[in-house]
């Protein structure tokens, strides 16, 4: 006769969506396919290890999740009831991902928890990216080392949005961003490490974008993300907002050494009478000015009289 838990794990493990069983230590004890191909992590990565080290969810404004008595496992473990969370996790290759859980007791298997964790739905901001990225590659305007827009498509949507600003007023800005001390990185761990290390930033800061802003490649370790349909009052806050995820992400190198990375920012507002060139100026202008008050900072341009 079949084993009924061995059946239903390998019914799990076909599933699409990522699956995995904690016991009441948080350990995790089953690992399935649609994990893998989520996470990253192979099932030998994470047998045995508590979810909270391996992924260190954090909420949406980047606050660690499994601090104190916020953890959604233990909320869980303390409850028997079903809870569902939006969170970012971390990736084996260091980015961050959005992903929602959902914990529920699985009685049947005494102590353990089923965790399924779906990336995007049809209508996700996930999804739209996926979509934009094929039209992308179709179109060749996509970066192929960090498979992001690449420069020339920055350009053409910014000329576009400065168009729609003259007619109709439609508002968007800038965020021009560059990984600190890339060329140290280069230098003390080879280009290959600095190659992962703009994929990480990259892959974060386009999970961390809303449905319809834009990001692309600029050049070397710079990237530009179109923010449409913003307030003065929203750059601030969106910006710190890529800041606090990117610093959050980590890269684990072949010999299990950590290495995080930090961006500067500049954000300004595009107004009427702006050129691609001139925006683009004044965002970088800014992005130095975080540089110059000493990195992983975001200076914002204020209003114009």
């Amino acid at each position: 006769m079949i084993d009924t838990v061995d059946f239903y794990r390998e019914v799990l493990d076909n599933l699409y969506d990522g699956i995995f069983f904690v016991d009441k230590e948080g350990m995790i004890t089953y690992w399935n396919k649609g994990a893998t191909k989520l996470t990253g992590y192979s099932s030998a990565d994470v047998q045995g290890r508590n979810y909270c080290d391996i992924f260190r969810p954090l909420d949406k404004h980047g606050k660690l999740l499994c601090a104190f008595d916020a953890c959604p496992i233990r909320k869980v473990l303390d409850s028997a009831t079903l809870t569902e969370v939006e969170a970012y996790i971390c990736h084996k290759e260091g980015h961050l991902l959005p992903i929602s859980i959902r914990i529920a007791p699985v009685r049947e298997v005494g102590q353990h928890f089923v965790i399924a964790v779906e990336i995007y739905s049809g209508d996700s901001p996930r999804y739209v990216m996926r979509q934009r990225l094929e039209e992308l590659q179709e179109m060749a305007m996509h970066d192929p080392l960090t498979g992001i827009a690449n420069r020339r498509f920055v350009e053409i949507n910014i000329t576009a949005r400065l168009e729609e600003l003259k007619r109709y007023g439609f508002p968007f800005a800038i965020a021009f961003i560059d990984v600190d001390r890339f060329k140290s990185i280069n230098d003390s761990h080879g280009h290959a490490v600095g190659d992962r290390i703009l994929k990480m930033v990259s892959a974060t800061l386009a999970n961390s974008l809303r449905s319809f802003d834009i990001i692309g490649r600029w050049g070397g370790e710079e990237f530009v993300i179109l923010l449409i349909n913003v307030k003065q009052s929203d750059l601030l806050k969106l910006s710190d907002r890529f800041l606090r995820l990117v610093e959050k992400s980590t890269l684990t190198l072949d010999d299990d050494r950590a290495l995080n990375a930090t961006v500067s920012i500049g954000a300004t507002l595009a107004r009427v009478g702006d050129t691609a060139e001139t925006l683009i100026e004044r965002a970088d202008k800014l992005m130095y000015e975080s540089k110059r008050r000493g990195r992983n900072m975001v200076s914002v341009e204020q209003d114009q009289a």
